[in-house]
């Protein structure tokens, strides 16, 4: 792949719902984005890389579903409605605009960059339509196992407010209760079971598989948690977690080096790397693997790839605020990490 066989696709579509991150998004526009360096994820990746500065297309999205939405658009800024957003399927809908953005790409291979995980699901749809789900490889570099409904996740944060005495969660949140099982970032990948098969699928960098103290829970919210968990890894989904890729290299090596599909798509969510080599992700709950171990996951995927073309790329779950800024002095590597992963990917050059 070269600079001239690709199309940038950027929708920094972010119905983060959680109130610490409204907060920051009032506060910050109340500022002016004065401590933002991009407003557009794409634009801090084509910073890295210079040589990508042509291409583009940008998805329209609503003003107030941005991370740096408009001061006229504080009034939105709201837990319920970005609950009744993302209960309503307006993920779904944003990654249906993903899947046409990229289908009128072909047969340059697009490249999406964003915020909400989700979106993803759109380019995977298409070009799994265009090529066939069957002839493809999905690889989704993520610290988190994005195939959990709402109403599993929901109870794992019930049973956390009522036996965790440091829970994050407050009891009076009514967002925790009933919530629709939609399509959304924490789920996504479960609905696109048929569209490429669970067993040509590899979930890598996992942090977020279920502990032992799990597995032995008597509590029944726990228990479906684990028992729908195992039975995705049941369906024939890869899941290699971030210390399989030190206690299990050899075995790595084999499932990600090699494949027998003519295709493949890479999705990264950029929170794989969290806290140990960046920090602008919007989820930082776990401690994801370091920029050396992404390259040489990366490098290792990319020596596959001279049987299985790259049909498509994505890089997802910036956060704006920190990615690129100045952290207690030091400069965040998000953007710098991603387009280096980028560049080993695609032989793009600087």
């Amino acid at each position: 792949m070269n600079d001239t066989s690709f199309e940038l696709i950027s929708c920094p579509l972010d119905p983060d719902e959680r109130e610490s991150s409204i907060v920051k998004k009032i506060n910050s526009c109340m500022n002016s984005y004065s401590n933002v360096a991009f407003q557009d994820p794409a634009e801090g990746l084509r910073a890295e890389l210079p040589t990508i500065k042509g291409r583009k297309k940008s998805i329209d999205i609503e003003s107030w579903l941005l991370p740096t939405p408009p001061r006229d658009m504080i009034f939105m800024l709201t837990v319920e409605n970005f609950v009744t957003f993302i209960d309503s399927n307006g993920c779904r809908e944003y990654a249906n605009k993903v899947r046409d953005a990229v289908k009128s790409s072909l047969p340059d291979t697009p490249i999406v960059v964003g915020v909400d995980h989700s979106l993803s699901g759109g380019a995977i749809e298409s070009l799994a339509k265009e090529q066939g789900g069957e002839n493809m490889r999905l690889v989704v570099f993520d610290s988190h196992f994005d195939y959990i409904p709402a109403s599993i996740r929901c109870g794992l944060i019930q049973y956390d407010m009522e036996t965790n005495p440091r829970t994050k969660f407050s009891p009076s949140n009514p967002y925790v209760f009933n919530r629709p099982d939609s399509y959304n970032a924490d789920s996504f990948l479960y609905f696109l079971r048929k569209t490429i098969s669970p067993e040509d699928t590899y979930m890598v960098g996992i942090s977020d598989y279920p502990p032992r103290e799990a597995l032995e829970s008597k509590d029944e919210r726990v228990s479906k948690y684990v028992e729908f968990y195992q039975s995705i890894q049941d369906e024939g989904v890869n899941v290699i977690r971030k210390e399989d890729l030190k206690t299990k290299s050899d075995w790595v090596k084999s499932v990600l080096g090699s494949t027998d599909k003519p295709f493949t798509y890479i999705s990264i969510d950029v929170d794989v790397c969290a806290n140990a080599g960046l920090r602008g992700t919007r989820f930082l709950n776990f401690h994801g693997l370091t920029a050396s171990d992404l390259y040489g996951i990366v490098e290792l995927i990319r020596s596959s790839l001279t049987k299985s073309k790259l049909v498509g790329l994505d890089l997802m779950e910036f956060d704006v605020y920190t990615a690129g800024s100045y952290i207690y002095g030091k400069k965040d590597r998000t953007y710098e990490i991603a387009a280096e992963a980028f560049r080993r990917l695609t032989n793009i050059r600087v």
